[in-house]
């Protein structure tokens, strides 16, 4: 069985296209908390859907790419998750991004600093854990835990935020309409961080392997 770092080694197509694929999912959140922090502003859906879509001709290139090198089956796992787990990211913003369009009336007041914050932290721990994927292999699983570690509290945090956002939510002094929006696009904020979450889950998992 060889090594997902000589696997790489032969072709390194597959670290410009996971590499690729996070930063992806990393600009999707970046248009996200753009029009999050401007909420009177009706996004177009188009820009999220280019997005999702970029990232979707990626992962089809990663899976084209599987079955065109050789690899052993553990190894093609796992590129296959982790890349099925970066995708998922641009894919629920865009769900948000439909959501915020549809209940922009209702929205237009709300204040999203915190998930801001939180989705950007977030993304670019992605980016950096799916980075060291390139040196696997040569001490960076302290790294990759460490990494892997902030995302998890950010992941906590966000829990922490949304039990606070629905008991407000639930006090009895807002519209019920505006209530069900807002607890829809909240759980897609916080689903986003989850996948943040999963797919750091994935690397580490790799890294830990190939240790």
């Amino acid at each position: 069985m060889i090594s997902l770092q000589k696997f790489f080694g032969k072709d390194d197509k597959f670290f410009d296209l996971l590499e690729a694929s996070a930063l992806e999912a990393r600009h999707s959140v970046e248009a996200l908390t753009k029009i999050l922090s401007q909420p009177g502003q009706v996004p177009r859906l188009e820009d999220f859907h280019a997005s999702k879509e970029a990232d979707k001709k990626i992962t089809e290139q990663i899976n084209e790419a599987i079955v065109t090198t050789f690899v052993s089956q553990l190894e093609k796992d796992d590129i296959e998750v982790l890349s099925a787990a970066l995708y998922k990211i641009p894919k629920t913003v865009e769900k948000i991004a439909e959501r915020f369009i549809i209940s922009a009336p209702m929205v237009k007041d709300v204040v999203f600093t915190k998930h801001i914050s939180l989705l950007n932290a977030a993304t670019q721990r992605v980016v950096e854990l799916v980075g060291l994927l390139r040196n696997i292999g040569q001490g960076q699983l302290d790294s990759a835990k460490a990494i892997n570690g902030k995302l998890q509290q950010i992941e906590a945090e966000a829990d922490t935020v949304i039990l606070e956002i629905f008991k407000d939510l639930y006090s009895g002094k807002h519209d019920a309409v505006k209530v069900m929006a807002m607890k829809d696009l909240y759980e897609l904020l916080e689903k986003v961080i989850d996948r943040c979450r999963d797919a750091g889950i994935v690397v580490t998992h790799i890294v830990l392997k190939n240790s």
